[in-house]
């Protein structure tokens, strides 16, 4: 008899494929999509799969976040902020202690305790270094079919984000697609209310 087909896994929705592009809508509702670009670039040393998120609809970067599976986890590496012209301004690298669990089963939660380094890239505080606790749960909601762009996504993987210290921010949901990354992201306030919501609106590229 032929084998059963695999089913779904957490780590197959982070998996990245570089050359993937894509548009999220602007998650203050205005009209201006954000371009997304999937890339394998330098960050800390190594080539890593990343997600890009550009100005608008310019080439302008905004944000490059780095991830990858492992054989024990999701390990988040780090991002890279900038400035209105695109240029690089701040570096975070995660220590090793931000590892999303792959045992991890829908319904599930885990506590992440890590530590950020920020150092700053230019301006006066140029060459500055500073580290900072963090504590989050994160919480695997399950596996969902989404149809965003006119493309249906199966098996996407809906996760919860809590920051220890979320004062008046609520939780964030995000919605990992494989191949693409981030596709849909909801952020609320500590009453539940919905403050900024963004989804991909058309796909771009797809190798």
């Amino acid at each position: 008899m032929p084998a059963a087909p695999a089913g779904p896994t957490l780590a197959a929705c982070f998996n990245l494929t570089p050359g993937t592009a894509y548009t999220m809508t602007d998650p203050d509702g205005g009209s201006t999509s954000g371009k997304v670009l999937v890339v394998n670039e330098s960050f800390d040393g190594a080539a890593r799969n990343g997600s890009v998120e550009f100005a608008g609809a310019t080439d302008i970067r905004s944000a490059a976040t780095y991830w990858s599976p492992e054989s024990a986890g999701i390990r988040f590496w780090g991002f890279v902020e900038y400035d209105a012209a695109g240029t690089a301004q701040s570096k975070t690298v995660h220590s090793a202690a931000f590892l999303l669990p792959l045992t991890l089963q829908a319904g599930q939660s885990t506590v992440l305790k890590y530590t950020d380094t920020i150092q700053q890239l230019t301006g006066a505080q140029a060459g500055q270094t500073d580290t900072e606790a963090m504590e989050e749960t994160w919480t695997f909601e399950g596996f969902e079919t989404l149809t965003l762009g006119g493309k249906t996504f199966t098996d996407t993987c809906r996760i919860k984000t809590l920051p220890a210290a979320a004062g008046q921010d609520g939780p964030s949901t995000l919605w990992f697609a494989k191949g693409f990354g981030v596709i849909r992201v909801r952020h609320t306030n500590s009453a539940g209310q919905v403050v900024e919501e963004s989804s991909l609106n058309a796909v771009t590229a797809q190798p």
